[in-house]
């Protein structure tokens, strides 16, 4: 349905008027909904005020540059352009860049195309493979360092001769966001505000256990990278271009990879679908309502008045956007979050059997939360430049208007008022979505920084602990080993003197033939066993080297201990049964 036919025109339409349907409109929110979680949607556009709001879907590169170019008036709409895949629609970026007057170094970072399964051999590239630290591959490691000391030699070489150096360095957009995870950008211009960062989407819920089956030996965290665009434009335009979540994939996505782009598109999803009056979501959980159109329908007796002004709702677009809670919660804000229990799972396992392999899953999971961690402080780092180049940009129109407001006195005033406002580059984010962004810094910092850094110290403390548990094993090993070793000697030293004598009484003297009897024999093995083992008892009392309990109870304590117990179990009442007819 056609919006120029049931609402009132937000901006006049030449050719694109019949792309544009009634977002508020049932049928046709339910039809954009699906269009947001489908891989086959290329891109949308999104106009709204507190009245009315539109949408098309799939426009071309005359529609988005004849969507650009049309006059309106920033307090009366705002417009949200978003675009998935932006390779293959690089006509369309041109369109935008063109009007908004985006930097060719910008443009041609968002034209970049997407990795492909084969990369360009570079010593930076060799610096950051992951390994499986497994046995299978532990024997191949000498052969696989001397593929790539040849590789890199290569490279030198390819780097040393010009011809061929641009070829051997590939600093391809994605490919340098796929090695740098925290890797972000914030660019001002003076018609809009760019920031680019990577969102690590939690699609594995959790880590699973089993070794050679698990993520756990990787050296990044589990879960899916995507990189995103948003832009804040002067005249109320947001757009967020995000990058191909799978890419060289025409085919439909299979339900494993379905799920996972309903995760990464969640809270975009989230977003469009408030803008709509149609939306029944913010009446089954208030946490998903956002302030970014009236209320409606009405919720606990509120009367449908807006909670922003008009000139603020750009701003809460861009801030919304940019604000993830949902993955944040469920990577490590919440209590139990997958690094958290891993690392409780572990400590227990250590206590059970402390091994060399617990320090290898610990080094990954530490490897793990460093990436992670610097995700995180990228994204503060992002608010921080945001909110400080919002400010200045403030304070340079406010200078600007003051030194106008002088200079009006003067003949060439407007002349004069229209240079200084020209070169003022930015612009600025509203007062409520400074004090949302102000607010994200601090849970970052609380609830993602914090509990990572915890996570840290907990794996370094595990660390110590699994080889204080080897070095204990190990120490009890060998009391063990000591205590039989000093028991056989003791037992061979009260024998030795028996054994002594009793081949002092085999020996055939003729003049001892018939003198000693078995009662002679019997009496001085009796006194001499008396005084081996009185010997042996004040040897070890005056050495230390009597058994005594320091980590295990002696054999004389087991056998005392397990023959009570079994006596005081024999001893026991039965408990009688009742049976019954």
């Amino acid at each position: 349905m056609s919006l120029a036919a049931s609402t009132p025109t937000l901006l006049p339409r030449r050719k694109v008027s019949g792309i544009f349907e009634d977002f508020d409109s049932k049928a046709v929110f339910e039809k954009c909904e699906a269009a947001v979680l489908s891989k086959d949607t290329n891109n949308f556009v999104l106009e709204f005020e507190n009245v009315s709001a539109q949408c098309a879907l799939n426009v071309d590169a005359e529609g988005i540059r004849e969507i650009c170019s049309s006059k309106r008036t920033r307090k009366s709409s705002t417009r949200w352009i978003n675009i998935w895949s932006p390779e293959t629609q690089q006509e369309s970026l041109v369109a935008i860049a063109t009007h908004y007057g985006f930097s060719p170094r910008l443009l041609g970072l968002m034209k970049c195309k997407p990795l492909t399964p084969q990369l360009v051999p570079t010593t930076a590239h060799y610096r950051r493979l992951d390994f499986w630290h497994t046995p299978k591959t532990r024997s191949n490691l000498e052969k696989v360092i001397q593929e790539k000391s040849i590789d890199i030699e290569r490279d030198h070489e390819r780097i040393d001769d010009p011809s061929t150096q641009s070829e051997a360095i590939d600093l391809n957009h994605y490919t340098i966001v796929n090695e740098v995870w925290h890797y972000a950008s914030v660019d001002w211009g003076s018609k809009y505000l760019c920031i680019g960062y990577n969102s690590l989407y939690n699609t594995a819920a959790t880590l699973k256990t089993d070794s050679g089956s698990t993520p756990r030996n990787q050296n990044r965290p589990a879960g899916k990278r995507v990189w995103m665009w948003l832009v804040l434009c002067d005249d109320g335009t947001v757009i967020s271009i995000h990058e191909n979540a799978y890419p060289n994939h025409d085919a439909h996505l299979d339900h494993d990879e379905q799920k996972n782009l309903d995760i990464i598109r969640r809270n975009l999803r989230n977003v469009f679908c408030q803008i709509s009056s149609a939306n029944e979501h913010n009446l089954q959980n208030p946490l998903e309502t956002l302030p970014i159109r009236a209320t409606s329908p009405k919720i606990d007796g509120l009367d449908g008045q807006p909670h922003a002004s008009q000139a603020d709702i750009p701003s809460l677009l861009f801030y919304y956007l940019f604000d993830d809670w949902y993955t944040s919660y469920s990577l490590v804000a919440r209590k139990e979050h997958q690094y958290g229990t891993q690392l409780e799972l572990l400590r227990a396992r250590m206590f059970t059997t402390a091994d060399l392999q617990h320090v290898d899953d610990l080094h990954h999971y530490g490897r793990q939360l460093a990436v992670l961690k610097r995700i995180y402080q990228s994204y503060s780092n992002i608010i921080e430049r945001v909110l400080d180049g919002s400010k200045q940009i403030e304070n340079t129109r406010s200078n600007a208007s003051d030194n106008a407001a002088r200079m009006q006195q003067e003949v060439e005033s407007t002349e004069a008022s229209e240079t200084t406002m020209s070169t003022s580059i930015g612009v600025p984010i509203s007062t409520m979505a400074r004090v949302r962004f102000e607010r994200l810094k601090d849970r970052i910092g609380l609830y993602c920084l914090n509990e990572i850094q915890d996570c840290i110290d907990e794996k370094d403390a595990l660390v110590l602990l699994n080889f204080n548990l080897i070095a204990i094993k190990e120490s009890s090993a060998v009391e063990s080993l000591t205590r039989i070793t000093i028991l056989l000697a003791k037992v061979t030293i009260l024998f030795l003197p028996v054994s002594l004598m009793t081949g002092y009484f085999s020996i055939q003297i003729e003049d001892l033939v018939g003198v000693y009897t078995s009662v002679t024999y019997w009496t001085c093995f009796a006194v001499i066993i008396t005084l081996s083992f009185c010997f042996l008892v004040v040897f070890g009392r005056l050495s230390g080297t009597q058994e005594s309990k320091p980590i295990y109870q002696s054999l004389s304590r087991v056998f005392f201990n397990k023959s009570k117990d079994f006596f005081r179990s024999k001893s026991a009442p039965q408990p009688k049964t009742k049976v019954t007819a």
